[in-house]
């Protein structure tokens, strides 16, 4: 069943939309919030960049278990509600991390949060294609620049709010996005309830009875295992660089601030393509949007790592942002495109990529760091990892053309 057949939208769905973007900004404010935030908590646990590491591992090992199983059931529940679902558990498990709770209590809620935020992730990227067909091509590049504009806020409002030399003060931040999680979780509520008789979703048994056979059904293609595959190589880069850009400009002689201004410079060009991503869709294909700016985006920030001064790293660091702003809502474009009728586990593809790249790229990264005396080596190595995905994504497609 497909509801919008138009390209307008009603009231109370425009609400349900902002909700959904709301939703994303406070996701995008938990999932970066650990990179600024790491030289403080560091301090105040007294632990090694590899134990920090080891936080994200955890955060996306609950992350990856919820999208791993939403891949093979997720078409079986009402997305509108479990997405709101998703944002209340991340926003507790928040809230809870700004009581500075023991570092082994920490990781235990860190995989709740990275639960939280996938069943996000996966509902909202396969709901907004089968709801908003005729919309999908600007609605997604925009959902996700409001993960965008959340990315380049956080760090902004970490430094802002923590003290580097009061290391406990790494804890309001998170106090901070588990109260907006909350609420926004209410508000994606209601909205959801607001629109639920327009949906599929109001017959849940006829859902079921559609989805029930051959949940595993894409995993049965090489295609499918194609696009996980570039997913991941794709979102080592990104998170490698969000996770410890800010630790290797402090490594190279920047101050706390300016070192998380150079991952807002990041950002800012990454949320300015975000917004044009629905133009760009206009005149390419997600596929080759992907392979022309993924491939410019890993040059450019190679070039910021290598020639560190500091006006021409934040404008690298800009243009890098730029290129691959919109390569997210390309690569759940090209897979739920694929496998239009099971969304959800083509989205899952997306979700189970970026989260076995969060739950490896800190901790490698991490321990190379260690031993290699530095971050540069490390985050040349992500930018590697993009040029590979780009390679993977042409050969799926000379492939399909074949």
């Amino acid at each position: 069943m497909e509801l919008q057949e138009k390209s307008t939208l009603g009231k109370k769905h425009i609400l349900f939309i902002i909700a959904a973007f709301c939703g994303y900004i406070v996701y995008a404010f938990l999932f970066n919030g650990f990179g600024t935030n790491a030289p403080v908590m560091m301090k105040y646990y007294s632990i090694t960049s590899t134990q920090q590491g080891f936080i994200f591992t955890m955060q996306s090992i609950g992350a990856l278990l919820m999208a791993i199983y939403l891949s093979l059931h997720g078409e079986r529940y009402n997305k509108l509600f479990l997405s709101a679902l998703g944002v209340l558990l991340f926003g507790a498990a928040s809230l809870a991390v700004g009581f500075a709770p023991p570092y082994i209590a920490l990781i235990m809620l860190v995989m709740v949060g990275g639960a939280g935020y996938s069943i996000l992730d996966v509902m909202l990227n396969s709901m907004i294609p089968e709801l908003y067909p005729k919309l999908k091509n600007t609605l997604l590049p925009i959902l996700h620049a409001f993960f965008g504009t959340g990315a380049l806020l956080i760090p902004l409002i970490i430094t802002g709010m923590v003290d580097p030399d009061i290391p406990v003060t790494f804890t309001g931040p998170f106090l901070l996005i588990g109260g907006l999680g909350i609420g926004v979780a209410v508000l994606l509520y209601v909205a959801g309830r607001g629109v639920i008789a327009d949906t599929p979703y109001s017959d849940m048994e006829t859902v079921r009875k559609r989805v029930a056979d051959n949940p595993a059904e894409i995993f049965k293609t090489g295609k499918a295992w194609a696009f996980l595959m570039a997913g991941f190589l794709y979102f080592t880069f990104q998170i490698g660089i969000i996770s410890w850009l800010p630790s290797y400009c402090e490594e190279i002689g920047m101050d706390f601030g300016t070192s998380g201004r150079m991952l807002s410079a990041f950002f800012i060009g990454s949320l300015v393509m975000r917004f044009i991503g629905p133009l760009i869709l206009k005149k390419l294909t997600a596929r080759k949007a992907y392979i022309l700016f993924s491939s410019l985006s890993g040059v450019a920030i190679a070039a910021a790592l290598l020639f560190i001064d500091p006006t021409f790293m934040m404008i690298m660091l800009i243009t890098g942002g730029f290129m691959q702003g919109s390569c997210v809502a390309f690569l759940f474009l090209m897979c739920t495109e694929a496998f239009p009728h099971r969304a959800a586990s083509a989205s899952s593809l997306v979700s189970i990529a970026v989260n076995v790249a969060a739950m490896s790229a800190p901790l490698w990264m991490g321990g190379i760091a260690e031993y290699a005396g530095g971050f540069l080596l490390p985050l040349l190595l992500v930018c590697a990892s993009m040029v590979l995905s780009v390679v993977l994504v042409f050969l799926i497609g000379r492939r399909e053309q074949a």
